[in-house]
């Protein structure tokens, strides 16, 4: 090629005529290594076998099955399961495949070959094709209908290992969560016995008790405080009829006077002495003042001195002051002990006031506890129902799956006996061949007409050394002459 230069389609076809033989010959040799290798190769027959996954209806609308999924998803352990060594390696000793081929290598490559022949593809959401390529096409229909009962045979173990396996899970996760149920259920009972009454189910019955304990507390103040208002008054009375008797009497409206039997003084002593008992402790003077007055009257009594009046009937007016001073005295006793009662009442009320208070105000840390116990005891309650539906569900699954109820695979069209060989024909292996040869031979002339720099024209000339030509001496030789005539 001559640097510079603009080549012209006439040009080309002079460079090409010039290198007829570079062109020509190897065209030639790859042409006919083509044609021979075209003619070696074997014909190949394809047998396919189109399957479709296929569920009952009735199935399905009462349980979802545990091998249930995309047939994508199915397909990838299936077909691992489907094309493992030995099966394999049975189906090649049963119709004798690779029969030269296992005499040059091991058992392993002729697999491996084996497994590149078969053809194992999805095609639709649901479809699939199985199928094998061979030499001979009744050995093609062999391997390809074998291959699918083999499939079949798997699938249908797959699915009862899947549902058996799935129900097996579920029935373990179900034991856990169920002890941990129970062991959160003891929780809740223990927690509920230790704070019984301080739960916060049981808030307002506490307020409602609270508020009638002291509505109660009130009304015994208020008894107490009326009680001992009338004792005071009876004090008061009592207090009053002492000062006007003493041992002798005043006379009444005869003016007779009357003297109190001893009797009646002891009586007297004694209801004195029972009623300050009840209010004062045995160190308090009056308390001892009345113990000594009741002693020495019965001194009296023992020693046999009555007083100077002794037998002598009292009057009317002494004998009411009399009874007026027991009737007091009763009252008296009757109002303490109505008051010690109501006080002792009121201690209890007032526990009972405490404790319901302490209940109310530790309700709301009551509550943020029971509250956190329950939350993971619900969860848990709601996770075991999720399982248990889930294992009823898987068990029925496994019952449809033995009974070939569940998903499964059916053929649509069984492999054929092939007619024709597949993929590409010899023919257009040929062409590809021989435009593939004339592309390499005219690559191999434009190579050579590359790296020639011979100058052939004036213009070559021109171009290259960029001198202008004074003179060109003609070819002389034969050839040229000829080309002149």
């Amino acid at each position: 090629m001559i640097p510079g230069k603009t080549y012209t389609p006439q040009d080309v076809i002079d460079a090409a005529w010039r290198r007829r033989y570079w062109i020509a010959v190897p065209f030639i040799l790859l042409a006919a290594a083509s044609t021979v290798w075209v003619l070696s190769l074997s014909r190949q027959y394809q047998s396919l076998a189109t399957l479709q996954a296929v569920s009952d209806p009735m199935a399905d609308a009462y349980v979802r099955g545990a091998s249930a999924g995309h047939v994508g998803d199915r397909l990838s352990s299936i077909q691992q399961a489907t094309l493992t060594r030995s099966r394999l390696e049975t189906i090649i000793r049963e119709l004798n495949l690779y029969a030269e081929m296992r005499q040059r290598t091991v058992m392993d490559n002729v697999i491996e070959n084996m497994r590149a022949d078969i053809t194992f593809k999805a095609t639709d959401r649901d479809l699939f094709v199985l199928g094998f390529t061979a030499q001979q096409p009744q050995l093609a229909l062999d391997v390809a209908s074998r291959l699918t009962s083999l499939f079949l045979e798997e699938n249908a173990r797959d699915r009862g290992k899947r549902a058996d396996a799935t129900t097996d899970f579920l029935a373990s996760q179900l034991s856990e969560v169920r002890q941990k149920l129970d062991e959160q259920e003891r929780q809740v009972e223990a927690y509920k016995a230790k704070y019984a009454g301080e739960l916060p189910s049981q808030l307002s019955y506490n307020v409602q008790d609270l508020n009638s304990s002291q509505n109660t507390l009130r009304a015994l103040i208020d008894a107490i405080s009326r009680d001992q208002d009338q004792r005071l008054l009876l004090e008061g009375e009592q207090s009053t009829l002492r000062a006007s008797g003493g041992l002798v009497l005043p006379g009444g409206a005869e003016g007779a006077g009357a003297v109190v039997s001893l009797v009646d003084q002891i009586d007297l002593a004694r209801a004195e002495l029972a009623s300050l008992e009840r209010r004062l402790t045995p160190q308090h003077p009056d308390v001892q003042r009345a113990q000594r007055t009741l002693a020495g009257l019965l001194e009296q009594q023992a020693g046999g001195r009555p007083t100077a009046a002794a037998g002598q009937a009292t009057t009317a007016a002494d004998r009411r002051r009399e009874l007026r001073m027991r009737e007091i005295a009763g009252q008296i006793d009757v109002l303490d002990r109505r008051i010690a009662s109501n006080q002792a009442e009121m201690g209890r009320v007032r526990k009972r006031i405490d404790e319901y208070s302490r209940r109310v105000d530790i309700a709301p840390l009551r509550e943020a506890e029971y509250a956190s116990l329950t939350r993971d005891y619900e969860d848990t309650k709601k996770l075991y129902s999720s399982l248990l539906t889930r294992q009823q569900e898987a068990t029925m699954a496994a019952n449809l799956e033995r009974k070939d109820l569940g998903d499964r695979f059916r053929v649509i069209e069984p492999a054929q006996l092939p007619q024709r060989p597949s993929g590409q024909s010899r023919t257009s292996y040929l062409l590809f061949a021989l435009m593939l040869a004339a592309c390499v031979s005219v690559g191999i002339g434009g190579l050579v007409e590359y790296a020639d720099s011979t100058l052939r024209t004036e213009d070559d000339v021109t171009v290259s050394l960029k001198l202008p030509v004074l003179a060109a001496i003609p070819d002389l030789s034969a050839r040229a002459a000829q080309r002149l005539r």
